[in-house]
């Protein structure tokens, strides 16, 4: 399945050090590929460019993205409605932490992999 990872999503891997694109897979029972727009790639080196914790965590989630495939979306957009559009364009399903992205994937019927706070995975948009 491809599955289209946003910035906040890569900083929570980090942050929590645990893999839950594993965990994902393992409740799906399907294997993830996962893809990031070139513009995540380039909100990390934003954030790791900072002083502090957040640098830190952005560094460790470059490093994530190296293995990652990564798509240019071209459209003059913020990357968040990038990251909606590109999903529905490319038919792809979507994984987020940020709600006011989950929102409006909502609107568009993106099937959905939202990672909470509290490390609880759910799925929205399509049947298993």
């Amino acid at each position: 399945m491809k599955v289209l990872l946003d910035t906040s999503l890569l900083m929570l891997i980090v942050e929590q050090g645990r893999d839950l694109i594993r965990a994902a897979e393992d409740i799906l029972g399907e294997v993830i590929e996962p893809y990031i727009l070139e513009d995540t790639v380039d909100e990390l080196e934003k954030i790791a460019k900072r002083r502090g914790g957040k640098a830190e965590l952005a560094n460790l989630a470059l490093k994530l993205t190296e293995k990652m495939v990564k798509i240019k979306y071209v459209k003059e957009l913020p990357v968040d409605l990038k990251l909606i559009e590109a999903a529905q364009e490319h038919r792809m399903v979507l994984a987020a932490v940020d709600q006011k992205m989950i929102k409006e994937a909502r609107k568009k019927k993106i099937p959905l992999i939202i990672f909470h706070k509290d490390l609880r995975v759910t799925f929205e948009g399509w049947t298993l």
